[in-house]
């Protein structure tokens, strides 16, 4: 349902297939909002839309995308009356795909058809093998209304405080937030746990795990350890 603004949300990762020999461009997680009886455009960047490559998250901007086989104005997100999100594509040349079946012939436009949680849009198809970034594929996956963000059950508290006596229990508090970002480790995020038993928000430590993977230099106590040791 709408949030307490009123506001229908929806939000599009970059869908990684595995069956595919060759992945869609990838792209950060883009979050639009808007009201019942709306549209978002969605079509390839330019100068003009220029603003809508940055707008934040949660803006009711158009959703715009760096590869040259999505047509300036691809297709559109669109809410009922009822808040029910849809799609359509807008007579684009390389075409609108859900579920993998193309919604209309090259340069017409299709009908609005209803979007669930958890769809697979693409936009355009590979040119040139999709050899260069530029001329790949726009695959993604939509959620809706926010059903991204999960609720804690009795199973993820229970693992929370698994995890929190793991890494030495109530007797050291600094171990119940992140060192990185000073923010707490909360149920149902992403953790990383070192071999000297330090947690961290995984967002946070990923750059410092990739740095020299398979070593690990432990920015709170400074010992060095192998990820890839048994």
């Amino acid at each position: 349902g709408p949030d307490e603004e009123g506001n229908y949300s929806i939000r599009l990762t970059a869908f990684v297939d595995f069956s595919a020999s060759q992945q869609g461009l990838y792209f950060s997680p883009v979050i639009r909002k808007i009201k019942e009886d709306k549209a978002i455009p969605i079509g390839r960047y330019t100068e003009k839309n220029r603003a809508a490559a940055h707008a934040p998250q949660g803006s009711s901007e158009a959703v715009v995308f760096k590869s040259k086989v999505v047509s300036r104005t691809h297709a559109q997100f669109f809410t009922s009356d009822q808040g029910v999100w849809y799609i359509k594509d807008l007579g684009s040349s390389s075409g609108t795909f859900l579920n993998h079946m193309r919604l209309s012939q090259a340069n017409k436009d299709s009908m609005g058809h209803k979007l669930k949680d958890g769809d697979i849009l693409q936009l355009g198809m590979d040119y040139r093998g999709g050899s260069e970034e530029i001329f790949r594929c726009i695959k993604m996956r939509v959620e809706l209304n926010r059903s991204w963000q999960r609720k804690a059950n009795a199973f993820n508290l229970e693992t929370h405080h698994k995890l929190k006596q793991l890494t030495g229990g109530k007797e050291q508090a600094d171990q119940n937030e992140c060192a990185i970002c000073l923010l707490d480790i909360e149920p149902c995020q992403a953790v990383f746990i070192s071999p000297c038993s330090h947690l961290w928000h995984y967002k946070c430590i990923r750059p410092i795990l990739l740095k020299c993977y398979p070593q690990f230099f432990c920015p709170n106590c400074r010992s060095m350890c192998d990820l890839e040791t048994d």
